[in-house]
């Protein structure tokens, strides 16, 4: 069933990027020339992630509203890994099992990047995940906006995918969400994330220098917003706290904002009782539960159960669901035909026996 006009909801949303490279790798702005970046964006949060480098952390902070926090990539030939919350780095030369197993045990966040590459051309190789039966990781980054355009990269249309890059940014790959749908179900609770990759290189063309692509051109597309109890805290530590706290516990809403601002997006699961639950909760065993979604622009709307979708609204902005069934709920909104927004998993228990 379906309607517009949801309830008020008990959230806050705040929208953020992470996988950034500054110049203390290979990307080409300093760290306040990226926050300045962020803010023109519209987010309140960065999380820089230089390659195997974390001398971005000294200089996080609160950057005209933009909370600035810094991790690296974990860069090996192949199976990076994003990290945050760590002060050290773990080295690149040891083995994936080894890496992601060290993260979690020192109490950082880790999550697999751009797993399913698979391209070969003159710029590129694939950096794609190779053991997708390895466990232990704090989540995945299903989308990745360079990774993806790079990969659809061609000399005969470069410059028409320069120029209108949604006519390649698709969205995740279909085994990356199979996996992620399939970890949800086996008992892991992998937090899914959009990435950046956003290096804004320099390159010499047509006569003139250009960036592919700029910081602020790439911060508003893919997003990743936090589902928060209440807005970050004025004081940075406490903020971050809260924008590490999130990504860890799956609160995270996901949008291409090329199809639209997401500011509004709902994905709820209400009780009888008055609970309201939301993306990476587990919802307590009892039935009926209805599931709201609510998107702040007319849409394609599909709900899936374990990777299978279950009902969907078109043209609309509401959609309600009651439903007596356990599994783990997740939505994808389009628009266009172009995937706009992804949700993090709703996880519903087996109802009690009455």
């Amino acid at each position: 069933m379906s309607r517009e006009e949801p309830p008020p909801s008990a959230y806050h949303l705040c929208p953020g990027v992470l996988h950034i490279h500054t110049t203390y790798s290979d990307g080409t702005g300093r760290v306040s020339d990226v926050a300045q970046a962020a803010k023109r964006a519209g987010l309140r949060w960065i999380i820089i992630t230089d390659h195997d480098d974390l001398r971005a952390a000294t200089e996080t902070g609160w950057y005209d509203g933009v909370a600035v926090l810094a991790g690296y990539e974990i860069t090996p030939e192949r199976n990076h890994y994003l990290v945050c919350g760590l002060d050290e780095v773990i080295p690149h030369t040891l083995p994936p099992a080894e890496y992601v197993r060290l993260v979690a045990e020192k109490g950082g966040l880790g999550f697999v990047a751009h797993p399913d590459e698979q391209v070969t051309h003159e710029y590129t190789r694939p950096f794609r995940w190779d053991d997708w039966s390895l466990r232990g990781f704090t989540g995945i980054e299903l989308w990745n906006y360079m990774s993806e355009w790079i990969e659809r990269y061609s000399r005969r249309r470069r410059y028409v995918n320069y120029f209108f890059p949604q006519l390649v940014i698709k969205g995740p790959t279909p085994a990356t969400l199979a996996w992620w749908d399939r970890l949800a179900v086996e008992g892991w609770r992998p937090t899914g994330v959009v990435g950046a990759d956003v290096h804004a290189t320099k390159v010499r063309a047509l006569g003139r220098t250009w960036e592919v692509f700029p910081y602020e051109r790439v911060f508003r597309t893919l997003t990743d917003y936090l589902v928060l109890d209440r807005p970050l805290e004025a004081e940075f530590t406490a903020a971050a706290s809260q924008i590490l706290d999130a990504l860890r516990a799956g609160r995270v809403i996901m949008a291409n904002r090329t199809w639209g601002e997401a500011a509004g997006v709902r994905f709820e699961a209400h009780l009888p009782d008055g609970r309201q639950f939301t993306v990476g909760d587990e919802v307590p065993a009892v039935a009926p539960v209805t599931l709201l979604v609510h998107v702040p622009r007319r849409a394609h709307i599909t709900l899936y159960r374990n990777g299978v979708p279950v009902t969907r609204v078109a043209g609309r902005t509401t959609l309600r669901m009651t439903t007596h069934d356990s599994g783990h709920y997740r939505v994808e909104a389009r628009r266009w035909g172009h995937l706009w927004i992804l949700t993090n998993h709703i996880h519903l228990g087996e109802k009690h026996e009455r």
